[in-house]
Formats: structure tokens, C-alpha cells, sequence
């Protein structure tokens, strides 16, 4: 058996012996040796008498594997496959790369161009359909999604309404409200990682969101224990770990929950910093993740950007401050940033999700400009329907700024991105912005219309670099001009200008 370089490798196998709870009852490791070691995996129960074991190899050559369980059936079962070269498109797994920045593991730089999509994933297939169609359009290579099912608080005429779309199953056995979170639904894990392989087919990362702290009473996931959502975690890190475009991300808002308002007798949202356990659950996963796959979590906003920790490979945090805000987390933690929440375009009621397509196309070249990066995300009512919102149920999206997003990202990916730093001679922080590796290669950004404005570029201080200028209308998303210029010329900003300044060795002292 051939199996590619960060590919999927499965080896199913069957118990005939009977259990109360398969799920906790057995344990099932299996350890796989190549020329450059060995790596042990855990195994899953996937329903039907049937154990499965999953394994991402991530070196060329022959692999062989032996399994161990309490289980006399699955102990001490082996085989072996080789691992080929990976197929186009395939570059493996993201990671950290160059302190502040992303790249897949050949050594692609990985520019994350995010958007939500929180419960896409068990809509009907004419709606996936819709929604795949629109990260594949725009260009979105990462996707926050919720493991679970969503509920959400909406509005519409009449006032506020509770909105969901229960999915066919749940992942747990029970009913909605009491369900039994020692057993889990092996068909639901399944669609899911369907959805998994479809964002893998368009180059999509999945960024999965473990826990969603609340629902609004509808559900009652919240309402798990520690040693329940522990249980959970290592279910889905046995099933998932192995697919080689997953991130995780331990929760959407941590610090949110739900509690009974004393004053009015309502259902209320407070923010509260321990809910749950969280460096418990973080710290699992550093331990337990054989591929080391990405991890963080993410805030409320008027909440508590979640302190630094060493399970945290990045930060990831939610405000409509994109540029300050960001420049200070990553110099503060020293690591990657991800605004993944910075308020989103729609036209709800909520401050939240009633930007401009300008306002979030302005935050996320501040993101990058700022040294970091963002996620869009779309809620848009459309003829007073305020349930099929992209940012939760996904189907087309009919914003305007994603088109802007996507130039965003083929500017940026021209450019030496990992190696430019925020370049402060050519930045006001307000409503012109630039990045630069050096004097070699410089990208200033404006955001508004600035006649009066003149700026010098590259070294002015010694007037010795010429550089070749391309101009880009990042609203227009076209390229508008070329030129040559010495480090003395003047430059008048236009606002949605982008100028890419590389300097002309030829001139070089």
C-alpha cells in the first residue's frame, strides 16, 4: 500500500467482544517506525464493533506499525505501507514559522486569508455546495468552524429571535438538552470530517473550534464538566489529528457564559474568565497531538484577551482594533496574531455584524500591516431573512469586501511577506500604513485620501536607492501603473492606492 507524504493512512479492525461504553473501555495505541523513528498514535472507536487507527506519515520510505490494547483482538495486530511523495497541492501541515508567521511543512509560506463559517458543516449538500463555492472563490484559506452545533441570538421585524438549524444528529447520544457526554455519535464525526476533506481539496485549513461556551440554554454543550469536555478533546484529537489541514482552537469566546440575570430573572451573557479549565484542555493537546497542529483560543470582546501560555502556538483575539492592538500582542507574546474576530460586514442590528464592506477591508490591511493577520466574516440579512447568514450557515456570499480580500492576498503573496517587518518612516498608524524587508522592498498602504500629504520613501537620508514602483487600486482590484523613481521622490497618496517599492540593485553602492 502506497500512501503519500502527509497523506491519511487508516487501519480499521474489528472486536467481537461486548462492552458497556466502548468508548472509555478500550484503549488502543498503535506505534509507527520509519528510518527516522517512531511516532504513537491512539486509536478511536468508530461504532459497529469496529476500532480505528489513524496516521499522517511525514517522512518518505517504508513505514510498519504494531498495535496494543486492553482489547485481546485489536493487541498486537501490524502491518506496514509506503510513504510516496505528496501530490500537487498537498505541502502538509501548518505550522509556526520565522516567530511571527505561518508556513505548510515543504516550507510554502502560508498566508491565512480567514473567514467563519461557525456551522456550515451540517447544512444540506445544495448549501455546502454554495459554501465551498465561496471560499474557493474568494480565496479563503482558513475557516473557523465550530465543532458543535450553533444557535444564535438574531433579530428581525418583531424584534430579537432564538435561530437554529438542528442538524440531523448531535454529537453525543440523547436528546437536545440531556444528552449523555460519555458517548458519542460515530456518523456525526464522520460527516464531519467529509467537511474536512472538501476544505483539504480547495486548499483550505480547518480551523476547528472544541468548545462554544454558549448557546443560549438551547443546547446545554456548554454545560459539560471539565473531566466531560477532557473526555470530548481526546475523542476528537484520535480522530482528527491525523488530517493534515487541521487547526485548533479551544474555544470561541472563553470568557462568555450564560447565567440568569438576578435583576430582570432573564437569561443573561456575563463575562467570567473560569468557566472552564482551559490550560488543562490546551495543555492536553500539546502533549497529546502527535503532528503539533496549530492551537489557540479566542476572547469575547469586552473580555479578556487569553494571557500567554506555551500551549498557545499563536494568539488569536477578537476587537475591532486591527492595528495598535495587534502591533502590541505580538510584541507582547512574541508570536503570530490573528484578529479573527474585528466585527463583520452585514447589516444586522448588532454592532458586531453591521460594518461596511470598506470598514473590514480597511482592518484587514491594517492586520497585515500591523504585522499580523485577520478573518472576514459576512452577516447579511437578505429580504428581512436574518437566519441563513453566511458567518453561521454559509451558502453565497454578497458582500463586497471579499473580492477586496482575495487582491489583498495575491498583493501580499508577491511580496517577501514573512521578512517585512511594520516599517514606521512610512506609517501614521492612522490612515497610512507600510511594511518593508529593509530598504529592499517596501509596501505602503492608504486607506484615505491624503492631498496634502507628501512622503519619501526608502532611504531618503542618503538619496542612493532607486526603486521600481508598481501601483495597485486594492478597492478597483487592479493594477493601475509602473514606474521608476529615486528615493527622493515625492509620494501623494491616493486613498485604496497600494505601492509596491523594490529597489533596483543595478544602483547599488
Amino acid at each position: 500500500m502506497n500512501i503519500e507524504r502527509w497523506g491519511l493512512f487508516e487501519c480499521r479492525l474489528n472486536s467481537p467482544t461486548q462492552y458497556e461504553n466502548p468508548f472509555r473501555d478500550v484503549t488502543l495505541t498503535a506505534a509507527f517506525t520509519c528510518e527516522a523513528g517512531t511516532k504513537t498514535v491512539e486509536g478511536f472507536y468508530d461504532g459497529d464493533d469496529t476500532w480505528v487507527i489513524r496516521f499522517m506519515p511525514e517522512h518518505l520510505g517504508t513505514y510498519s506499525f504494531q498495535t496494543a490494547s486492553s482489547d485481546s483482538a485489536l493487541d498486537r495486530r501490524t502491518g506496514s505501507f509506503v510513504c510516496i511523495a505528496p501530490s500537487a497541492g498537498n505541502h502538509g501541515p501548518v505550522h509556526v514559522d520565522k516567530q511571527y508567521h505561518f508556513s505548510y511543512a515543504d516550507g510554502t509560506p502560508f498566508f491565512p486569508l480567514g473567514t467563519t463559517g461557525y456551522g456550515w458543516t451540517y447544512r444540506p449538500e445544495e448549501v455546502r455546495t454554495q459554501t465551498l463555492t465561496s471560499y474557493r472563490k474568494y480565496g479563503f484559506n482558513k475557516i473557523r468552524m465550530l465543532l458543535t452545533p450553533k444557535h444564535f441570538e438574531g433579530d428581525d421585524a418583531q424584534g430579537d429571535v432564538m435561530i437554529t438549524y438542528e442538524p440531523e444528529l448531535y454529537p453525543f447520544e440523547g436528546k437536545r438538552q440531556n444528552f449523555d457526554f460519555s458517548r458519542f455519535v460515530p456518523q456525526y464525526f464522520r460527516d464531519y470530517e467529509q467537511r474536512l476533506l472538501e476544505l483539504s481539496e480547495i486548499g483550505a485549513e480547518a480551523d476547528i473550534i472544541l468548545f462554544h461556551t454558549y448557546d443560549f440554554g438551547f443546547f446545554n454543550i456548554d454545560k459539560m464538566d471539565d473531566m466531560q469536555a477532557l473526555y470530548l478533546l481526546r475523542y476528537v484529537v484520535n480522530r482528527f489529528s491525523a488530517f493534515r489541514n487541521v487547526w485548533w482552537s479551544l474555544a470561541n469566546e472563553y470568557d462568555v457564559c450564560q447565567r440568569i440575570d438576578p435583576r430582570s430573572g432573564k437569561l443573561a451573557v456575563f463575562s467570567v474568565t473560569d468557566l472552564r479549565d482551559w490550560d488543562r484542555l490546551g495543555e492536553y493537546l500539546r502533549e497529546h497531538d502527535p503532528y503539533q497542529h496549530p492551537r489557540s483560543i479566542h476572547n469575547y470582546p469586552n473580555g479578556t484577551i487569553y494571557p500567554d501560555r506555551a500551549w498557545m502556538t499563536h494568539v488569536s483575539y477578537q476587537h475591532p482594533n486591527t492595528y495598535s492592538l495587534l502591533a502590541h500582542l505580538r510584541l507582547q507574546y512574541g508570536k503570530p496574531v490573528i484578529n479573527d474576530e474585528y466585527q463583520y460586514e452585514g447589516n444586522v442590528k448588532y454592532e458586531w455584524g453591521n460594518s461596511s464592506a470598506e470598514e473590514v477591508v480597511f482592518r484587514h490591511w491594517q492586520s497585515f500591516m500591523a504585522g499580523g493577520y485577520a478573518t472576514h466574516g459576512e452577516v447579511y440579512k437578505v429580504n428581512g431573512n436574518n437566519r441563513d447568514l453566511f458567518w453561521t450557515y454559509g451558502g453565497t456570499i454578497i458582500g463586497r469586501s471579499a473580492q477586496r480580500l482575495k487582491f489583498l492576498r495575491e498583493i501580499v503573496e508577491t511580496c517577501p511577506f514573512q521578512e517585512m517587518e511594520p516599517f514606521w518612516l512610512c506609517t501614521d498608524g492612522r490612515y497610512y500604513f507600510s511594511r518593508s524587508k529593509g530598504y529592499d522592498d517596501i509596501l505602503i498602504f492608504c486607506g484615505e485620501d491624503l492631498p496634502g500629504k507628501v512622503i519619501y520613501p526608502g532611504n531618503s537620508v542618503t538619496g542612493e536607492y532607486d526603486y521600481h514602483v508598481t501601483v495597485y487600486d486594492a478597492w478597483n482590484c487592479e493594477k493601475t501603473d509602473e514606474y521608476e523613481i529615486d528615493s527622493q521622490t515625492p509620494f501623494h497618496l491616493k486613498k485604496w492606492r497600494v505601492y509596491r517599492l523594490t529597489r533596483k540593485r543595478t544602483t547599488d553602492t
